[in-house]
């Protein structure tokens, strides 16, 4: 069972939430009517999942989920009576996930959430999948400047170079990124004593 840290300022509105989140098989682990707390309660609970039902955002708290979406991600749904486009805007940079404008129907909120969900994973794979393609691309300018720096001083060819690189990596059972990070430093150093 997904839980649910619900926050809100209309006590009625989210009286109806918490009975449709708990209808709909997710368990209610926290409420809060300001979102002063927010980053503690959610460092603190843990929770799958974010409902939130206001009358209209406010900037403090799009930069509040910001941080909460640096540091502890998750599924974010947000239910408004009034909104602009650039809150809209705002609030999915901020990682809201669902924003729902002066729709809070109760038999929608599992399919309203369950978007969401779905959303956030994909996002977060995305996520995943550009920070490896960034570190591969890191990964290959160090290697190629490690070469580069083998050929230039030992007067070998490329592909020598990537051997002793490829070997020395295999004798110390370290990544290629690693081994060629390494051979750039010792040669800035050498670099430095020399000067």
């Amino acid at each position: 069972m997904d839980s649910v840290l619900l926050i809100g300022t209309h006590s009625s509105r989210l009286s109806v939430l918490n009975q449709a989140l708990n209808e709909s098989g997710y368990e209610v682990i926290g409420r809060l009517e300001q979102a002063d707390d927010l980053v503690t309660m959610v460092s603190s609970l843990s929770p799958d999942i974010l409902v939130i039902d206001l009358d209209k955002p406010d900037s403090s708290l799009l930069e509040t989920l910001a941080l909460i979406s640096k540091s502890s991600p998750l599924p974010v749904v947000m239910f408004v009576e009034q909104s602009t486009d650039n809150i809209v805007q705002q609030a999915i940079r901020s990682g809201v996930n669902a924003y729902i404008v002066a729709d809070l129907q109760p038999q929608r909120v599992k399919t309203i959430i369950d978007i969401a969900v779905a959303r956030f994973q994909e996002y977060q794979l995305l996520k995943d999948e550009l920070v490896q393609a960034r570190n591969r691309l890191e990964d290959r300018k160090l290697l190629d400047k490690a070469k580069g720096l083998l050929m230039s001083r030992q007067g070998i060819s490329e592909d020598q170079a990537y051997k002793k690189l490829r070997k020395m990596a295999m004798d110390k059972g370290e990544t290629l990124a690693a081994v060629a990070r390494n051979v750039i430093d010792v040669f800035n150093m050498l670099e430095e004593n020399a000067s």
